[in-house]
């Protein structure tokens, strides 16, 4: 058998797995890295730390799977977007890795948009101004650790690191260097102008050549070999940034399908074979180059998901046995959009409004758990659906959303994503995105399969269908409107009321 090692480098979670060359999964190891809080609103991880954890699960996962090493074809990659990994000239850490959610950088952007950086850095790099981008990083680093940034000669990605760590090889994932605000992703390289816009010229030539997902860096080195137990050789390939790797376990490979994705984030993609812009609609759209020659992805996503409702379970809800197989029961016993109860699904940040806060509202006495647990579920959906809306002014209506996450085990509430979309869902059951998703591209790298259409067709899950409710859709889209309106109400009052 041939075998291909996927290796998922979350914010806090680092896996390994092993797949075939059919998709299924032989085994996965997974340790928490648990990273380092210096201060509020940093989030930090040691990279020599990253680095053991990584060889740790790659080691578990082979001796758990009994796969012999020989057997390995391939080693590739899904990993959080954006952040900043820096190296010094001798390939070692300038400092700790500043991972995604880190906010250090939010004076920094409040400043460029204030000075209208926004609109005039959108029509190069496509990205909205973000506290994680690297760029936004690395103008913090350079106004509060000069010495650092005067240090650094290699900028890159989580999964760029752990690639150099297995080849010593310097490379830039195109999925996720194309969303960092330093690369055009119309002519598809770095843009200077970028650069200067953002005050880091000097970063210009610290940016590693950009490689394909499929495309091989390098074969794994000796020194690497060593430490993972691994064969000296194995082809390393390019990877992916994990929503691109959600895209591609759901099967995006043209442009039928939206995907979306319910875990902590709700993420929604769409890919095409062009740079959109919705007609009479100037929202500055997140875009990217995805995996497939000549296609892009667009991608809207917020903290505003299924994290919401395990904060309500373990809150309010943690002596029941099943939880969530209750709290799917009481909801399936309403019916549907049964109240005017509203919840605000903000705990970590908003998508209508940056001093948003979560909240209940509509509450009376006649009201009991069921409601309130009915509400969670319809706020985190109504959430979801701005993001959708946004996405599917772009790719129009007659598209199949493709279901990934946690929650696609609650069959309620995939009927109520359909119910609120009014359009057809297919769910995907999909454990493991990252390694699943790096294991594709690995099989795409070694020529298994002669692209990615044909490796999601072959490793891909198939779906399961819930089709949308006509008879719910008008007490959703009043509830729906709703939401919105108390969402834009409270959007306007000062912060802290």
């Amino acid at each position: 058998m041939t075998y291909f090692l996927g290796i998922d480098i979350g914010g806090t979670v680092i896996k390994s797995g092993l797949y075939d060359g059919e998709g299924r999964e032989k085994a996965v190891a997974s340790e928490v890295d648990n990273g380092v809080a210096v201060r509020v609103g940093w989030s930090e991880r040691n990279m020599h730390d990253m680095w053991r954890i990584v060889v740790k699960t790659i080691r578990r996962v082979v001796a758990e799977s009994g796969v012999a090493v020989d057997d390995i074809a391939g080693i590739s990659f899904s990993a959080h977007g954006k952040g900043l990994y820096a190296l010094d000239a001798d390939g070692e850490p300038v400092r700790n890795g500043i991972i995604s959610s880190d906010n250090r950088a939010l004076a920094v952007v409040k400043g460029w948009k204030a000075a209208g950086l926004d609109a005039a850095s959108y029509p190069f790099g496509y990205q909205q101004l973000w506290t994680g981008h690297p760029v936004s990083l690395l103008a913090w680093m350079k106004a509060n650790e000069p010495e650092n940034y005067g240090r650094t000669r290699h900028v890159l990605m989580a999964h760029d690191y752990v690639r150099y760590k297995l080849t010593g090889v310097f490379a830039a994932e195109v999925t996720n260097i194309s969303g960092s605000n330093l690369y055009n992703v119309d002519t598809g390289a770095y843009d200077p102008a970028l650069f200067r816009m953002f005050g880091i010229d000097e970063m210009e030539g610290c940016l590693p050549p950009v490689c394909g997902s499929e495309e091989r860096v390098a074969g794994l080195s000796a020194k690497a070999a060593e430490e993972t137990g691994l064969k000296v050789g194995t082809p390393v390939f390019g990877g992916f940034f994990d929503v691109v790797s959600a895209a591609v376990c759901a099967g995006l490979a043209d442009a039928r399908f939206v995907n979306v994705i319910m875990g902590t984030w709700t993420i929604v993609t769409w890919t095409t074979d062009q740079i959109l812009k919705a007609p009479g609609n100037d929202w500055p759209y997140i875009w990217g180059r995805y995996c497939m020659p000549g296609r892009y992805f667009v991608h809207e996503g917020s903290p505003t998901s299924a994290g919401n409702l395990e904060w309500f379970v373990r809150t309010f809800l943690g002596g029941i046995p099943d939880v969530y197989h209750q709290a799917d029961l009481m909801i399936s016993s309403l019916p549907k959009a049964a109240t005017g109860i509203q919840f605000l699904p903000y705990l970590f940040a908003s998508n209508l409004g940056d001093d948003l806060t979560a909240g209940l509202h509509g509450l009376a006495n006649a009201h009991g758990l069921a409601h309130v647990l009915q509400a969670v579920y319809e706020g985190i959906c109504f959430s979801q659906h701005v993001h959708l809306e946004r996405i599917v002014g772009l790719s129009g209506r007659d598209k199949t959303l493709r279901l990934t996450g946690g929650p696609t085990r609650s069959r309620p509430w995939m009927q109520m994503v359909a119910d609120i979309s009014e359009m057809p869902v297919e769910v995907m059951h999909v454990e493991q995105s990252g390694c699943l998703g790096a294991a594709i591209a690995a099989a795409v790298g070694t020529g298994l399969y002669p692209g990615f259409a044909e490796a999601m067709t072959a490793m891909c899950p198939s779906g399961e269908w819930v089709a949308p409710d006509a008879s719910s859709f008008s007490a959703y889209r009043s509830k729906y409107a709703a939401f919105r309106r108390l969402a834009d109400t409270l959007a306007v009052l000062p912060a802290g009321l």
